[in-house]
């Protein structure tokens, strides 16, 4: 069950990792400044997925109980939240964005390269932030299969558009890290359509109530984000420290910089098996909760 889990939860790592590998070949300065603004990027990710694994553990509940209602009410409280989450996001980018940036980048190359960068991903925060309420859904009801379908999906439309947009392939113009993240976000925005096109397709919005909406329900939001909130806190910290080494090795040398994100990228590799591993656990328990068989979890 953890595979297809353990793709879909890092699905911003795999982002991350194709666009090094792209902008490596493209330009070294580009490369080393895709390290300091993707490590800030997957803090930003990070904020929206550590709030649908809240959502995740109580949708697995209730369809351990097979509350499917309640399941429904618990989804549409973790997509509102994720949007609102989303536009809060895409303001502070835009309007904050580069003077944030600013205060820890020293090189002013360096600094509009990462806002270049960060100014089209923002625009994938939406399809980011939604699309792990979709990935909270599916790991909730242990339907992973269509998980790691669209985490293909999305690898490898990330992979063919990082080739256009980077490189300027098929007369479309060579934009180094502009159009990595814009390849990133076009993929994000391919991923999702084909999730909502699978659901209508399996009717599961009927099956789930996904659509039965009636009211904002702000118990079940603040439910999912008090169950939460510790989840989001460790994993900014987590990722923060990772954007403040790579902005102090900046400050030192691009060169520097660069070799640290070629370091790095292994670490992405490693860290996706552990980001997988822990979704299923979480989900294995909740569902054995749900089901009154919650002393199963601690065998």
């Amino acid at each position: 069950m953890s595979l297809p889990i353990m793709m879909g939860s890092a699905a911003q790592n795999i982002i991350v990792l194709s666009d090094n590998v792209f902008l490596y070949h493209y330009d070294h300065l580009q490369f080393a400044a895709v390290g300091v603004i993707g490590a800030f990027y997957l803090v930003l990710a990070s904020i929206g997925y550590g709030f649908s694994r809240g959502g995740q553990i109580f949708i697995a509940r209730k369809y351990g109980e097979k509350d499917m209602k309640s399941l429904g009410m618990y989804f549409q409280a973790l997509v509102l939240f994720e949007a609102v989450l989303a536009v809060l996001i895409f303001g502070f980018i835009h309007l904050f964005g580069y003077d944030f940036l600013k205060l820890f980048i020293s090189s002013t190359e360096i600094l509009d390269y990462c806002y270049d960068y960060l100014y089209y991903r923002s625009y994938g925060v939406f399809f980011s932030y939604l699309g792990v309420a979709l990935i909270a859904l599916y790991t909730g009801i242990a339907q992973p299969k269509i998980i790691l379908f669209d985490t293909l999906v999305l690898t490898i439309s990330n992979i063919i558009l990082n080739y256009v947009f980077v490189f300027g392939k098929w007369g479309a113009p060579a934009m180094g890290i502009g159009g990595s993240a814009l390849a990133s976000t076009l993929s994000e925005v391919i991923a999702f359509i084909v999730f909502i096109a699978y659901i209508v397709y399996k009717r599961s919005y009927k099956t789930y109530h996904l659509l039965d909406f009636t009211s904002i329900n702000l118990r079940r939001i603040y439910e999912c984000f008090n169950i939460s909130f510790p989840i989001v806190v460790q994993s900014a910290l987590g990722l923060g420290a990772y954007f403040l080494f790579f902005t102090f090795i900046e400050n030192n040398s691009a060169k520097d910089l660069e070799i640290s994100n070629l370091i790095r990228n292994i670490y992405l590799i490693l860290s996706i098996p552990a980001w997988g591993y822990s979704a299923g656990i979480n989900t294995m328990v909740s569902n054995f909760i749900g089901t009154k068989k919650g002393r199963l979890s601690f065998h």
